[in-house]
């Protein structure tokens, strides 16, 4: 059967009268719609702007940072009412201490503040300008909190004073609660290190993170407050209040570029 196939074919006279079809027509249409997606891609990379950020790891604090909070006499913890993470009012008692000769001493808050970190006990004793906690002030008039970031010193050229700011809270997740709007305040000078970045912050920190394991500087990021309810998210309030020391990540829009301009830099 296949032989005579062939050789009806081999008899059959040439069919130079009809046109040859060289791609079949949704074979064009694809071309057609790779023509428009490309040109397309085109001119978005000519005329679309798009943002090039850079990230800070930083701390929601007050501007004066963490205090440290020393013994100023000789004695024996007896009793003990403060500890970490707690809030005390000025004149609340922090703790007892008992002298030699059996009297005791109630110290008290110097002022209204958050303990970040408490660093005595019951039964410990205690001589003058040994550490006994961390406090963060808060009763500064018209001190509010906070972002205290530390950015990579090549990108300090790239930041100034006005210039908004994003952060994100980690323990308020942005695709729950949004990132809080910041302005930033002040930029600083000198390059910080793990001393001057544990100075401010306090022992608690985690200052290698603050560091991203090269040269930073401080960048302060004020933040926008929400009536009533502290600091204002941009997609929900969480259901807790920040404290100082909540550890965050700023996010700087260092420029605006077209995406022609990477093909342009390479």
């Amino acid at each position: 059967m296949f032989r005579r196939r062939a050789l009806r074919q081999l008899d059959a006279p040439e069919q130079l009268d009809e046109a040859i079809r060289l791609a079949t027509v949704p074979g064009w249409l694809v071309t057609a719609v790779l023509v428009v997606a490309v040109g397309g891609a085109a001119v978005w990379a000519t005329v679309t702007s798009v943002p090039r950020t850079v990230e800070a790891r930083g701390v929601i604090t007050h501007s004066a940072g963490v205090s440290s909070l020393e013994a100023t006499a000789a004695g024996l913890v007896t009793d003990v009412w403060a500890g970490a993470a707690t809030n005390v009012k000025k004149g609340d008692r922090l703790y007892r201490l008992t002298g030699a000769d059996g009297s005791a001493q109630d110290v008290t808050a110097p002022w209204d503040a958050y303990v970040t970190n408490w660093q005595v006990r019951q039964g410990q004793l205690l001589q003058p300008g040994m550490a006994v906690a961390e406090l963060v002030r808060l009763d500064t008039p018209g001190d509010g909190l906070l972002a205290r970031v530390y950015l990579r010193s090549g990108y300090a050229p790239m930041v100034s004073v006005g210039m908004p700011v994003d952060v994100e809270v980690d323990a308020a997740p942005a695709a729950v609660f949004g990132t809080l709007r910041g302005t930033i305040t002040a930029v600083g000078a000198q390059q910080e290190s793990t001393e001057t970045i544990r100075a401010f912050t306090g022992s608690s920190a985690d200052v290698p993170s603050l560091l991203d394991g090269g040269n930073v500087i401080a960048v302060t990021v004020a933040l926008e407050a929400d009536a009533g309810s502290g600091l204002r998210f941009s997609k929900a309030q969480p259901p807790f209040a920040l404290t100082a020391l909540s550890m965050t990540t700023a996010e700087f829009t260092i420029a605006k570029e077209r995406p022609v301009d990477w093909l342009v830099r390479r």
